[in-house]
């Protein structure tokens, strides 16, 4: 038979056991709530990190674009600024060039007009070169319109090179945050679901173990109670059976421990992913902020240069056009000078060909005189010879002199008109 000693020694580890197993209670419910703590953060974290996690790379992405762009954009304005006085410089030698070229021109032929009024006697004249049939005024308008031009892109140019190289220096000293890459699905949220789920079952089991050790101590308590209260003594088969359940105690607490152990192992690793969450989200935060004062300073140099950049563009319409022009006037002095030596050579044809003309005017007229000569001589000696025999009513103009012919020169010295007789002139008439 069990003695009531041995029944309260019995009791003890129960006692002990259902203490300790109160204390993993304790901590599996302390770890449940903060695992529960951390999935909800997670889960309200979650919609907006996926939000800042894709728009923090769109607008990276757009940001590290517009400053691309800011650059080339410095580049270009310096470059396109330099080019066009290239240009102005290059068309300005070629203008020199030219004007030097029909200033060296002298023109001395005699048929020329030479716009110098003729000096007074004894006064030698004024050269007479092809510079004296260009417009200087207007080579001079337009050099002095790309030259102004010039000058206020180089001022524009100037001022914003320097707000764009200062824009480039404050979004370059713009700290962008570069979070570390975590999986941010909705199916790892889902998956902590699932460790949270396991740690309240877990939990409830642990729960579940304590109630069934303090019924175990409530039987033992209420056992020894009566055998107190009867002085009785138990049967040695029922003391086995209460010896069997307290040596199984340690074994039952040991499984506790163990299951506490995996409790905490999912609580750490629901709390590493929520410390995760907060850190990505901080960092994210702190991108999106630094993503927009990137896009502020950008826009606010869009907006202090879209004036000059307005005027830049005109500017650069106008000292094209001018160019243009110049290049025009350049390209019409150089014909100028080329069609000055066809001029000379077909005036000289001309003087060959008006020789020629006379020549054969001369020529025309000697044989015409001769012509002349020899039928008034012809005339004569027929008069002589049988006008006494013939009656006057018969032929009257028998005693005319021969038809003579005039060579007229027309008005335009240059122009001949065709040889006509006197005879012909009245038969016309």
């Amino acid at each position: 038979m069990a003695t009531l000693d041995q029944l309260t020694r019995l009791s003890e580890p129960s006692i002990q056991g259902a203490q300790r197993i109160k204390e993993i209670v304790k901590d599996a419910e302390e770890l449940l709530q903060q695992s529960q703590h951390d999935h909800k953060s997670i889960c309200e974290t979650h919609p907006r990190l996926a939000f800042l996690i894709v728009e923090n790379q769109s607008q990276l992405k757009l940001c590290r674009s517009l400053e691309s762009n800011l650059k080339k954009h410095l580049a270009d304005l310096t470059a396109t600024t330099q080019l066009k006085e290239q240009q102005a410089d290059d068309l300005r030698r070629e203008m020199k060039m030219i004007i030097e070229l029909l200033k060296s021109r002298e023109v001395v032929e005699r048929e020329f007009r030479s716009p110098h009024p003729p000096k007074d006697e004894g006064q030698a004249p004024l050269k007479h070169t092809l510079y004296d049939h260009i417009d200087q005024t207007a080579v001079d308008a337009l050099e002095t319109r790309v030259k102004e031009c010039l000058e206020e892109l180089r001022s524009i140019s100037k001022t914003d090179s320097a707000q764009c190289t200062l824009t480039l220096k404050e979004i370059s000293d713009i700290d962008v945050p570069m979070a570390e890459d975590i999986s941010v699905t909705w199916e790892g949220v889902e998956s902590i679901g699932g460790l949270v789920a396991e740690t309240q079952k877990a939990k409830d089991e642990i729960a579940q173990d304590l109630h069934s050790m303090e019924h175990r101590c409530d039987q033992l308590r209420d056992t020894i109670r009566d055998l107190e209260a009867e002085g009785g003594v138990l049967s040695m088969d029922d003391y086995n059976v209460l010896l069997r359940d307290t040596s199984e105690i340690p074994g039952i607490v040991g499984e506790l421990q163990e299951m506490l152990q995996e409790v905490q192992r999912r609580t750490d690793e629901i709390n590493v992913r929520y410390l995760q969450y907060n850190a990505f989200m901080g960092e994210n935060s702190r991108a999106f902020v630094a993503v927009a004062r990137i896009a502020d300073i950008s826009q606010r140099y869009v907006e202090t240069v879209a004036e000059s950049q307005g005027r830049y563009a005109g500017l650069m319409t106008a000292v094209d056009a001018a160019l243009e022009d110049m290049w025009g006037l350049v390209t019409w002095y150089r014909q100028f000078h080329s069609a000055y030596d066809g001029l000379i050579g077909e005036v000289h044809r001309r003087r060959q060909a008006q020789r020629e003309l006379l020549s054969t005017v001369e020529d025309m007229r000697a044989r015409l005189d001769a012509a002349h000569v020899d039928e008034m001589r012809m005339r004569a000696a027929f008069v002589d010879r049988e006008g006494l025999f013939l009656p006057s009513d018969l032929c009257p103009f028998i005693q005319d002199p021969p038809a003579s012919f005039v060579i007229e020169e027309a008005a335009d010295r240059g122009r001949f008109v065709s040889v006509q007789s006197h005879e012909t002139r009245l038969l016309d008439e």
